[in-house]
């Protein structure tokens, strides 16, 4: 049972595929979660802030696992007796039947996929947004529903790190090795396949090359009124403590999107540049807490085919004695 929640875990989003996480199973009632420090990119997460979102939703991810399976869960995060790495120990415990929301949570695990291509034109209902901000709280980490005039200044920020990152070589080199990598080339990554001609962003609509804008910011408003919805998740932690909230956050909430039908992307270049995240904290969203990521929902086109699942990590390479 353990073998297989590790391997439902192992679905979890994470930064440009690279999977940061190692897992221990202690017994069949107990498993660790470990950061593969090897696996961070140190160009655009130097801190490893983006690393341990991933961890989160990796951790969330098993969580889910073992409830459906008619499992307890009691995670102990950071534990004080562990090595730095440590993560979060997972006790599987006492029998606990699943009930239909942790059945359909692991469907959602199970269907979950990083969409990048365009959503439709459809509107995403503000009830349903504010369902979904519900959710990541109830998972600990508040979130943000970002209005219309928010969305179109988000991605004028997006733009601006894009710009800022392009003149930088490392971060470049990180790219070449994590985006778009050719098939069957590697088990991580981000597969050629999956990236899309025109990469879409936090408005629904394509940009070609790296931000490039062509519209007024009147027109901008009115291309995203009624296209994707897009939330900031924020925690007022800015340590990994909060850091791992946030992902398990991100991880509930993109699991509720699934099951309300619609598709995902996270969104973290904004907060991926100091100077950014601090125009998104302050000038764009106005908060005090710190924004973590955001994620980005819409109903995907009827006519859209499904996406294969993103390539994964053989499970006895994640697996440490």
């Amino acid at each position: 049972m353990a073998r297989s929640i590790v391997a439902m875990a192992m679905r979890a989003p994470s930064l440009h595929n690279t999977q940061p996480w190692r897992w221990r199973v202690l017994s069949e009632h107990a498993l660790e979660l470990y950061a593969d420090h090897d696996r961070q990119l140190g160009g655009v997460d130097p801190r490893g802030r983006l690393m341990t979102v991933s961890l989160g939703c990796a951790l969330h991810h098993a969580v889910v696992a073992a409830r459906s399976v008619d499992r307890a869960v009691r995670v102990e995060r950071f534990p004080d007796d562990g090595p730095p790495d440590l993560v979060a120990r997972v006790h599987l415990e006492g029998p606990a039947p699943a009930g239909p929301q942790d059945r359909i949570a692991l469907a959602s695990l199970v269907a979950r996929r990083t969409d990048r291509r365009p959503f439709s034109s459809w509107e995403v209902p503000e009830a349903t947004l504010q369902r979904l901000a519900e959710v990541s709280v109830l998972a600990g980490a508040p979130a943000v529903v970002l209005d219309v005039r928010q969305r179109v200044a988000v991605e004028h920020l997006v733009a601006t790190a894009g710009l800022v990152q392009a003149s930088r070589p490392p971060v470049e080199r990180e790219r070449g090795r994590w985006w778009a990598v050719e098939p069957g080339a590697t088990y991580d990554g981000v597969p050629a396949a999956l990236v899309p001609d025109r990469v879409v962003d936090p408005l629904g609509r394509g940009r070609d090359g790296v931000g490039a804008l062509d519209a007024t910011p009147a027109e901008d408003a009115e291309a995203v009124a009624e296209r994707a919805g897009v939330l900031a998740i924020c925690h007022d932690d800015d340590t990994r403590v909060g850091w791992l909230a946030a992902g398990e956050a991100l991880s509930a909430m993109w699991l509720e999107a699934v099951a309300e039908g619609l598709g995902g992307v996270p969104v973290s270049l904004p907060v991926e540049e100091p100077e950014v995240r601090e125009q998104l904290r302050s000038g764009v969203l106005g908060l005090t807490v710190q924004p973590q990521v955001l994620l980005r929902v819409g109903w995907p086109h009827t006519s859209t085919t499904r996406l294969p699942v993103a390539p994964r990590r053989p499970i006895d390479d994640v697996l440490v004695p």
